[in-house]
Parts: C-alpha cells; structure tokens; sequence
C-alpha cells in the first residue's frame, strides 16, 4: 500500500518556468482507489500550447542550436543519465505518487520507475552512438559523387501519453525525442498526470 504522502500542487511547466494555465482552469484529481479528490492539476487550452510551441522552438534555436539540438549526442547523455540518476533517487516518492494516482500496486510501481530509469539510461547510451553515426558514408559507384547519411533532430516534438503506465510511457517518449535533439511537449493523461508534472 502506498504511504500518504502531500499531492504536489503544480501549474504548467513552459519556458522553464512554472506557469498558471492561461484560462486558469483546473482538473480535479481522483484517487481511483478511495474515488476522494486529492487536489488538482492545470488544465492546457490551445492558448497554453500556444505558448509551450513558441518557447520549444526558442530553446531549440538558441545559441544557434548549440545548447541541445546542435549539441553532441555525448552532451545530451550526460542530462538523460543526470534524469536517471534522479530517478533513482526518488524512486520511493515516484512510486508512492503513481500508486495514488493511478491506482497501481505499490510494488507494481516501484518497477515501472526502476523500468524509466534504465529507459533514460538506455536512450543515452543511443544519443552517444548518434555521434558515431554522422556523417556515415554511403557506398556509391561512381567515384565523382560522395553521399553521406546526417542525422539532424525534427524539432518540437508534441507528446500525448495514457493513464496506465504514466511515468513509464511519458519517458518512452520524452528520453528519445530528447536523446536525439528534439524539444518536446508533454500532454499526460488527465486521469493521472500528478507523477509526471512532479517528476519534469
């Protein structure tokens, strides 16, 4: 069972900041397990995507791209393994929440976010090999010509994950969107949304 622990009251998470939803609405959050309103989240509009879109492709382009999706694969591994360090870290409180939120057996949870730290792991050892990659020749057979394979990320990326394995299939998507050098914008189930926007 899972221990009480204080639901995180939070807002949107844009531009680096945590930020009240631009309409101010609000979804209740239900325990599915005692079916009590156990606080509540922020509820996006299109005004609030908006603003997410814009300030994700800002961070892409700044410092010319530098700071991440120009940025070696070995640089971006560094912060997925940093995201997998902290994981770890607060496996007890990820697992406590999800458990609340979702309605999953405690020990069912403990493994899901055991399972998104090694996926971070996992997507940063890929983003490594992504370096090795660039630039990979192409066999031609004329000599005249030369042709090689570039890998370049495709942008802002927008996420939308269900209610059953939050935690875990928000980070099947967020780590290799982020490995490859992509922004993204994560929309988790309104059902159970409480671990995601404590954990990003």
């Amino acid at each position: 069972m899972a221990m009480a622990i204080p639901i995180p009251s939070r807002q949107l998470f844009i531009n680096g900041e945590w930020r009240e939803p631009v309409l101010k609405k609000r979804i209740p959050i239900v325990n599915p397990t005692t079916e009590e309103i156990v606080g509540d989240i922020p509820a996006a509009t299109a005004e609030d995507v908006e603003l997410a879109v814009d300030a994700a492709r800002q961070a892409l382009s700044r410092n010319k791209g530098k700071d991440w999706s120009s940025a070696s694969g070995a640089f971006r591994a560094k912060y997925l393994r940093a995201i997998a360090a902290k994981i770890t870290e607060r496996k007890s409180e990820l697992a406590n929440l999800e458990t609340i939120d979702c309605g999953k057996p405690l020990e069912e949870a403990v493994w899901d976010i055991d399972d998104v730290a090694g996926c971070f792991e996992y997507y940063a050892d890929l983003a490594e090999g992504l370096d090795a990659k660039q630039k990979a020749p192409v066999s031609l057979p004329m000599e005249n010509f030369k042709s090689y394979v570039l890998k370049e990320p495709i942008g802002v990326v927008g996420l939308i994950t269900p209610w059953n394995y939050p935690l875990l299939m928000a980070t099947w998507k967020v780590a290799p969107a982020l490995a490859a050098g992509c922004a993204a914008i994560l929309k988790p189930s309104e059902l159970a949304s409480v671990y995601v926007l404590k954990f990003y």
